[in-house]
């Protein structure tokens, strides 16, 4: 009787494994998607792309994440880009790119993935820096795909910070975005309420950039496609970020003190 559950039992597991390959399978069979990295000294290239496999054509959303631990203290951030696009047979198409400064005090995953408009997931990528882990590949964790569909969880009394999301339809806008967010690190900023940077439109078919903390807009203006009119309005946007982080605190302590 034992040896027949134990039979019975080897026999499941294998099936459970056989299953388990054929799923990762299904992943960047039809449509890949690829991270790529270039070091440049201090900091990190990081450049999100995707490519159509298939005879048909693919509308498609990504979202590529970058999720850092501080190693000693434990703290968590998490920043997301995400976008719609449609890829043409046989197309490689870049997606998004962010510049990362890496330290060995941060754990980071960069995490892309890419899903049809019925969000299932077709393809995924996965690089960890300053892993402990021999395996720097490994699946990616259902916890890691919940979080990157915005589920933001204060789970066992950790708390996600410095997250910036990007809703931006133009390039001018995508720019903005990546001069901000790249200030934002730069400034160490960290805060604990997501910032969105919004391109919505206005009248004429021009744009306008929403710069939202919370809920609260805390910054809105026209775009215009000059780098250096972008540049002045990211420091702007940072200023007044962490204008407001101050004021957040400053009555989160007020009311402590009461």
């Amino acid at each position: 009787m034992r040896k027949a559950v134990f039979i019975l039992f080897t026999a499941l597991c294998l099936q459970l494994m056989q299953t388990d390959a054929i799923c990762a399978q299904i992943y960047n069979s039809e449509i890949e998607a690829e991270i790529v990295m270039e070091p440049n000294t201090e900091f990190i290239s990081i450049t999100a792309f995707a490519f159509n496999k298939t005879m048909l054509n693919h509308s498609l959303r990504y979202i590529l994440s970058v999720i850092s631990n501080e190693i000693e203290s434990n703290n968590h951030s998490k920043s997301d880009q995400t976008g719609r696009f449609v890829l043409k047979p046989g197309e490689k198409r870049e997606l998004a790119s962010t510049v990362l400064n890496v330290s060995e005090e941060k754990r980071i995953i960069i995490l892309l993935l890419v899903y049809d408009l019925e969000d299932k997931l077709l393809g995924k990528d996965r690089i960890v820096l300053n892993d402990s882990d021999e395996n720097k590949e490994g699946a990616i964790s259902q916890e890691e795909i919940e979080e990157i569909k915005g589920i933001y969880l204060e789970n066992d009394g950790v708390i996600l910070r410095g997250i910036v999301l990007e809703d931006t339809k133009t390039k001018p806008g995508r720019d903005f975005y990546q001069y901000y967010y790249t200030s934002y690190l730069a400034n160490n900023i960290n805060g604990p309420k997501i910032v969105t940077v919004k391109e919505v439109l206005t009248i004429g078919n021009n744009t306008a950039i929403e710069l939202i903390v919370d809920d609260d807009t805390v910054m809105a203006f026209l775009v215009q496609p000059s780098n250096d009119y972008l540049k002045a309005m990211s420091y702007e946007a940072i200023r007044r970020t962490m204008g407001y982080f101050e004021r957040l605190k400053k009555e989160e302590d007020m009311i402590k003190h009461f």
